[in-house]
Parts: structure tokens; sequence; C-alpha cells
């Protein structure tokens, strides 16, 4: 018997993209997919476009307490073996499920796999492909780069050791939760296009934020690094993760608008050089760039 796979949907006034997330879930060709979406106190049609499902897969529906608590509730519900989530604007590939699962059965000390994935527009038009790095904990802890996109699929053994997504990160509690899920195991990088990735005007990615989302990832890495059992092969990456922490919470200000906190925040990554001068803070600079032209509007 192949083993159980559980899969949350977290969603919140999704109602324009919903239907083909579902749908996405319902073609998989795995066996014993269990699939629980959460409404999360929406306000718009999503309660009554997942009403339709009602039979196929799990429904709840709860006030609104944000992304990390939606899937905190929906995998408290399952009892798969692997698991995972799909945002509620994302979709998956018929074959994504199974992939996953072969890759994890196939290599016992992998806790996670990631594959590539199709980023696709409001109309589900292609804009690009993604094909993420092979994973390694330079990668992961010394660049802060999120490895795992939409596909991801991951023991639930490690997931309960590593601790679910904390509620009160709004702008990266995926990074910070795989950074505690690296610590269990090694990541695995599947070089297939598994998902579908929807940028669009609404996305969480590309608004303006709070200043609090903005301090996020100086506060994520300073959490990460005062913990005592951090091993040794992960705490040698702590001065260029501080400094990418800097530059990430740098273009994150700027893309907001606040120019003065974003320069000085990228000027505190420079106590890395190496973190410092990359073709990330290139991207980060453009960020903080239009920050500061868009203060002077």
């Amino acid at each position: 018997m192949p083993p159980k796979v559980s899969i949350v949907v977290p969603a919140f006034n999704a109602a324009e993209y919903i239907a083909e997330t579902m749908d996405s879930l319902l073609a998989q060709d795995y066996p014993d997919l269990d699939i629980v979406a959460v409404d999360d106190g929406s306000t718009d049609a999503t309660g009554v476009i997942l009403a339709r499902y009602d039979g196929r897969v799990k429904l709840h529906r709860q006030a609104n307490a944000g992304q990390s608590a939606a899937m905190a509730t929906g995998w408290n519900m399952t009892n798969g073996v692997f698991i995972g989530y799909l945002s509620a604007d994302d979709r998956l590939k018929p074959a994504a499920v199974r992939r996953c699962v072969e890759e994890l059965e196939a290599q016992p000390d992998v806790v996670l796999v990631y594959p590539d994935f199709d980023v696709i527009d409001e109309r589900s038009q292609l804009l690009l492909t993604v094909k993420p790095p092979d994973f390694s904990r330079r990668a992961l802890y010394g660049a802060l780069h999120c490895l795992p996109g939409p596909g991801a699929l991951f023991r639930r053994a490690a997931y309960e050791k590593a601790g679910p997504w904390r509620t009160d990160l709004r702008q990266i509690p995926d990074l910070d939760f795989f950074l505690r899920m690296a610590i269990e195991g090694d990541f695995y990088h599947l070089s297939e296009v598994l998902a579908d990735f929807r940028r669009h005007s609404q996305s969480a990615t590309y608004r303006a934020v709070p200043f609090e989302r903005g301090e996020e990832p100086v506060m994520v890495v300073e959490r990460l690094f005062a913990r005592p059992d951090l091993p040794a092969d992960i705490r040698r990456w702590e001065r260029p993760a501080r400094a990418n922490a800097d530059l990430l919470s740098a273009a994150i200000h700027g893309q907001s608008g606040r120019a003065g906190i974003a320069l000085r925040r990228l000027a505190a990554s420079f106590a890395y050089p190496q973190a410092a001068f990359s073709r990330k803070t290139l991207g980060h600079a453009i960020t903080i760039t239009r920050g500061v032209f868009k203060d002077r509007d």
C-alpha cells in the first residue's frame, strides 16, 4: 500500500483561483491523497466555491487567524505519512505528489523534496520556469535562499520535531520553517517541473507591508543562531546569514517605501563583504532605490 499523503490548502478570499487549485489536487495520479481546505475567515465567495468539493475533500472554516494557523489546523485534521501545502492560487501538475513520494521513499535520509515550478499570470499563462538550486546548507542558511516552492512534500515525523509554522510571522514563515526543518535532515531538489506558482497583483509577495514584516528576517536569524542545540555545520554560516538577513530586510523595507530604514539595513549587510557584494545585493539595491524614489514622489 502506498503511504498516505495529506495536503492542506489555506484559503483567504481566494475565490478567483481556488477552483483551479482544488481541481489540480483532485487530478493527481496518486491513489491515497488526503486533501484539506481551510477557509480562514474569507468574506468573498471562497466558502461557496469550496462547498462544491464537499465529499471529495475535507472542508473546515475558521475565524481569520492567518496562513500559518490555517495550515496547522489542517495538518492536525490529517494523518498522512507525508504532508504538504498548496497556496490557494497555485496548482500542481498531475504527477506532482507521486513523484515526490517516490523520491522520499527512495531516500530515507531526506526529509523534504522540492520540485521545479512554472510561474503563471492571472490568466494562467506561462511567464517563466524556476529551477531552484540543489539543496545545500550554504544556500539555505548562508544565503537564506528559500529553496522549496510550490509542490514540496515532507515527512510528518520531521514536521513534528521541527514544529509548525510560527503564527507571529506573516512575511517569511516559510523560510523560518524550512530553516528549522533542515535541522532534522537534508532536502532533495527534484529537477522536474511539477507545480505552478501564480504571480498577480494581489500576491502577498509583491505588495507593500508593515514595518514589523520588514524586520522578520533579522528576527528569524537572531532566534535561529540563539539555539544552543544548533549543529556546528549550520552555525558556521552565521555571519553570511546575518548579512543576508539585513539584505532581505532592506529589500522588504525598500519595496514598502521605507527608504531610510532600507538603506541602514543595506549598510549593515556590509559587515560580511562576500554576502554584500553579490548578485542578490544588486537586486535588493534596485528594490531599495525604487523605495527611495517612491518616498520622493
